[in-house]
């Protein structure tokens, strides 16, 4: 049970809350007002009763939303995928901007929701386009769920007692399952800018990602040393699910690569010879895999080729496998997905080509 004793100091009167529970740590607290002493005892001994109290460690009362997330990026973030790494790091500084400076214990539901308004409100012109667009559903997901394991890991640190995510409003009902695919007349001319482009590392890139159905970032992450063309096969580290697969590398592919191959291996041996992660496209430095985004987008506009995205090459890949004839579980090994659920959305196209397929047959044969 709890009981409020009421002390004398020098700085005036305070009141010591002392709970005792049987088979729980006796839990004490000080307070100026009786009146909050007495909500707290009662709020205490309640969660306690109920198992939902979680006590804080003292220290705790003096850390910041800085602190969560320096202990986060520390420990727990270097664990993750470099891809998800590299996508955290925007959500992860826009709410070191918006909370950091702030005790934990003043970060409130209405401060959160507030904040979730003014990001849906905000343009994002992270997309290429010269227009900006307001942030999807989707990205403003990511926000919020970024927030919310940051706050799990406080309560989970004994940090705070209670998430205050816990009144933000989920997001939910997400769509995700645009299927653009290129026609044949809109891949020739997407191709052909590709292969002209002054930047000569971007249509070897692009193919790699038609013939394989991998993601940009997986693609960019390799290294020499990932390619094997007497095996013709690529090893895919930087996945995004963490997982370390292979993708066949042949036809067209094959070929292309083995140019690449000597390109960035004079780069290399001509100026960094002792370098050891040796980049299959690399930046001028050599540090850093190539970044395409300017010469993606100035082929995608010479192409006129629209309403299309490089990720888009994923789904063409997906989309011409299904119309092969590929059955889902072929397509999810090649693209490299956990589960069946993402893949379901091409399924259609694989029954319209059959569709086509058994009504050629019939036409031929009566």
């Amino acid at each position: 049970m709890a009981t409020i004793e009421k002390r004398e100091r020098q700085k005036g009167v305070v009141y010591l809350v002392d709970i005792r529970v049987s088979g729980y740590p006796r839990q004490k607290k000080t307070f100026r007002r009786l009146t909050d002493a007495k909500a707290w005892a009662a709020k205490t001994e309640s969660e306690i009763k109920s198992g939902s109290f979680r006590p804080l460690n003292p220290k705790s009362q003096r850390k910041t939303f800085s602190d969560v997330l320096d202990r986060y990026e520390r420990e727990t973030l270097p664990h993750l995928a470099k891809s998800t790494q590299r996508a955290s790091q925007t959500y992860l500084r826009y709410w070191r901007g918006a909370l950091g400076d702030y005790s934990l214990s003043f970060i409130t539901s209405e401060q959160i929701s507030k904040l979730m308004a003014e990001l849906a409100s905000t343009s994002d012109a992270r997309s290429g386009s010269n227009t900006a667009k307001s942030k999807s559903r989707k990205t403003l997901k990511h926000y919020r769920d970024t927030l919310e394991v940051l706050f799990k890991k406080a309560v989970s640190w004994r940090w705070l007692g209670t998430n205050p995510m816990d009144g933000v409003e989920a997001i939910t009902k997400i769509r995700n399952e645009r299927v653009r695919y290129l026609n044949d007349k809109e891949r020739d001319q997407l191709l052909a800018a590709c292969r002209n482009s002054p930047n000569l590392q971007l249509y070897p890139i692009v193919i790699f990602a038609l013939s394989t159905g991998s993601r940009k970032g997986e693609i960019l992450g390799l290294k020499l040393s990932d390619i094997d063309l007497d095996r013709n096969m690529a090893i895919l580290r930087d996945t995004k699910n963490g997982e370390t697969r292979s993708v066949p590398v042949v036809g067209h592919l094959h070929e292309l690569l083995k140019g690449q191959i000597e390109f960035s291996t004079g780069l290399y041996d001509a100026q960094m010879p002792s370098a050891q992660d040796r980049f299959l496209f690399p930046r001028r430095d050599l540090i850093a895999p190539i970044d395409i985004r300017k010469a993606w987008e100035n082929a995608l506009n010479r192409s006129e080729v629209s309403d299309f995205r490089f990720h888009d090459l994923r789904h063409c890949t997906a989309s011409y496998l299904a119309m092969q004839g590929a059955t889902i579980l072929e397509i999810a090994d090649m693209l490299g997905h956990k589960t069946l659920q993402m893949v379901k959305r091409y399924s259609h196209l694989s029954t319209d080509h059959k569709h086509g397929l058994a009504e050629k047959l019939n036409s031929e044969l009566f």
